[in-house]
Parts: C-alpha cells; sequence; structure tokens
C-alpha cells in the first residue's frame, strides 16, 4: 500500500502541477496532492476541461501536468487527449491517473467502463499500465514515464485500483449551512407525491432510493441516475416534454456544475429542477465544486428560467415546498445543506427492474 502523503511529496516534486474531477479509489491521494501543491491543484468542472488545464500548463511552462479522474470520465477526457495533447496534433505530454472502478462487486454503472477501460486507452495510443503498490516502483514507474512523456511527446496513464493508497487523516473542511441533506430528500418528496423524480449521480440518488424503503413506497416514481455525472436534469427536460407528468430533478452541485451549458436547452421546458448544494463532491471525497461565490438564482434566471429561489434554512424551505409544486414552467430552487452523509447509506438494487417500473408508470 503507497503511503499517500509521501507520494504526494514525490509527485510536487517531479511533476508540480494536477488537475482533475475527484475520484474515490483516488480520494487519499487527492486529499495529501491538494495539501502539497495548493495553488497548483485544480478541481474542474470536466474531465476534458483537467486536459485542456495540463496542456495550457505544459504551453506555459514547458512541464509535464498530472490529470487526476475515474474511469467513467475518460469519455470527457478523449476529446482533447485526441484532438489537442495527441502527437499526431501538438504533441503535449501528460501523466493521466486514472481511478479503476468496475472490479468485482462493484456496481453495475462500474463494470463496462471497467471491463473496456484499458482498451479505450491503448486503443488511443496512449501507453498504460497500472501504479504499483510498492513506493518504490511506482516511483520508478513515474520517473520512467516522464522520460517516455519528453522523449515521444505522448501521454501515459496509470491505472489506480482499489486500495493501493493506505488513509490520510486530514481536517474536512465544511459548511455552516444546517439542513441534512436526506432529511431534505424526504421534505422534498411529500411535497411533490404526484411527481415523478428523476435524481443525480453519488449520495442523492442512494438517499431517495432509502428513503422510499424506509416509507414501503414503490420506486415507480423514481429514475435513479446512478452514472453519467451531470447528466439528470437533461433527462429530466425530454422526460417532461414527451411525457404529461409532472417531473422534479434533484441534482447536486458537482453534478450541476459539470453540465451547466445544458441550462441553455431548457428554455420553454416544465420541471422543477432542484439542487442540493453542499459545495463539495461529497460521494467520492468531499473535494470542493468551486460553486460557492456563484449566484444560482441569477444564473437560472439569465438562462431562461421562469422562476428561481435559493433556501438555507428549514423555515424557508418548507414556505418553498407550499409554493412552487403549484407554479408551472421551469423553476430552480437552490436548497443548501449541510456536508455530512449517514454512514450505513444502502445502494439501489436491481435497477432494471426499477427502471422498467419507472417507464410503465409514464
Amino acid at each position: 500500500m503507497l503511503n499517500a502523503l509521501e507520494f504526494a511529496k514525490f509527485l510536487k516534486d517531479r511533476i508540480g502541477f494536477c488537475a482533475g474531477v475527484p475520484d474515490s479509489l483516488l480520494k487519499p491521494l487527492n486529499q495529501a496532492l491538494e495539501i502539497e501543491m495548493r495553488k497548483d491543484f485544480y478541481t474542474t468542472a470536466t474531465e476534458g476541461q483537467a486536459v485542456a488545464f495540463a496542456c495550457a500548463y505544459h504551453l506555459a511552462t514547458s512541464k509535464i501536468g498530472l490529470v487526476y479522474l475515474q474511469n467513467s470520465g475518460l469519455g470527457s477526457a478523449i476529446n482533447p487527449l485526441l484532438s489537442l495533447a495527441d502527437p499526431k496534433v501538438y504533441k503535449i505530454p501528460l501523466i493521466l491517473f486514472v481511478g479503476l472502478r468496475g472490479g468485482i462487486d462493484d456496481e453495475p454503472q462500474h463494470l463496462k467502463q471497467g471491463e473496456v477501460t484499458e482498451q479505450i486507452l491503448i486503443a488511443c495510443g496512449i501507453k498504460t499500465l497500472k501504479l504499483s503498490k510498492e513506493i518504490e516502483e511506482a516511483k520508478r514507474q513515474i520517473d520512467n514515464s516522464l522520460l517516455y512523456c519528453r522523449e515521444s511527446g505522448g501521454t501515459v496513464a496509470f491505472l489506480v485500483e482499489k486500495n493501493i493508497f493506505d488513509k490520510v487523516s486530514l481536517p474536512q473542511s465544511g459548511n455552516s449551512f444546517s439542513l441534512i441533506r436526506e432529511e431534505v430528500i424526504n421534505l422534498i418528496q411529500d411535497a411533490f407525491v404526484d411527481a415523478k423524480f428523476v435524481t443525480t449521480t453519488g449520495m442523492i440518488s442512494r438517499e431517495c432510493y432509502e428513503l422510499r424503503e424506509f416509507k414501503n413506497q414503490r420506486h415507480k416514481n423514481d429514475f435513479l441516475v446512478v452514472g453519467s455525472m451531470g447528466y439528470a436534469s437533461s433527462l429530466a427536460f425530454i422526460l417532461s416534454k414527451y411525457s404529461n407528468k409532472k417531473f422534479v430533478c434533484l441534482d447536486g452541485d458537482g453534478a450541476f456544475i459539470m453540465h451547466m451549458g445544458s441550462l441553455l436547452s431548457f428554455k420553454g421546458a416544465s420541471f422543477y429542477h432542484i439542487v442540493l448544494n453542499n459545495y463539495a463532491h461529497d460521494s467520492v471525497g468531499g473535494q470542493a465544486t468551486n460553486i460557492g461565490n456563484t449566484n444560482l438564482v441569477e444564473l437560472a434566471y439569465s438562462c431562461g428560467y421562469d422562476y428561481a429561489l435559493s433556501v438555507e434554512s428549514l423555515e424557508e424551505l418548507q414556505k418553498a415546498l407550499k409554493e412552487i409544486p403549484q407554479m408551472q414552467g421551469l423553476v430552480l430552487l437552490e436548497v443548501k445543506v449541510k456536508k455530512q452523509t449517514r454512514a450505513n447509506l444502502g445502494r439501489p438494487k436491481e435497477i432494471l427492474r426499477l427502471k422498467d417500473e419507472f417507464c410503465k408508470g409514464l
């Protein structure tokens, strides 16, 4: 097992720059890198943006940057990897750390990606190897890869498997909000009893599922977007256009940011876009999402939403949940919530059956 703090110090010395989208398998290393690299550590909206950041870093300094991501984000990264960084284009060398989800007993949304990750990287002409669990060998791998990158102008991808890094004990930053996300979701479910729900990737879908189980309610009203981070609102938009049902999209701030440009496509729609905002990528380590200074109400209005509101107290939320379900058109509600997740939170089961149940109710 690698000591994340020691390895992060080594990477700072050898590379000095990293950008990416957080991943649970990389959590200890990300935490250590954020401490070590500080202003040279970036959490980006998308994996493709992280590749662009690292390319620009090389253009500015002639140095090689590190991009970190979960393998589910390869699709986003491939565009700039092939059309910007590739040796047949601008020949910009990069190092990738790819969290390899999709192993034994992993969740359904990770299985196919896990099967094809290495093949995809090799097909892209990217040298691919698994990061060693031994610290000295891992350091040698990095040094050899940096030499290869400088000589070839190519990219090297390290596949990072589960439990490679030891845990890092660092103080966790929180926020000042009092509302607990799972309790908020419960109130929203009760306020929209006649609506269909599209719930975003990560903790929000898991909490929605568990609440239905706890209340002995069927799952026919919920489509749980367990993968495809950032696309829940787009799914809710088209579902609302081609169904006569009322739709609620439960979104998270990380997913909202990832495809924020989608908001411009929703003009003329009629659904309730509820963003549960804790300023963090909660399901993969709690890294900040950089949304803290963004006014989502003004943003929504500028993108054509008919009504927008932000709340952070129980009184404000209860008042909003009495008024908003009666509204027509495209509505955004931002609910600022505490950075907190129940330790024993379960995961959705039999998702194909859940999909069929949902579709039959449309």
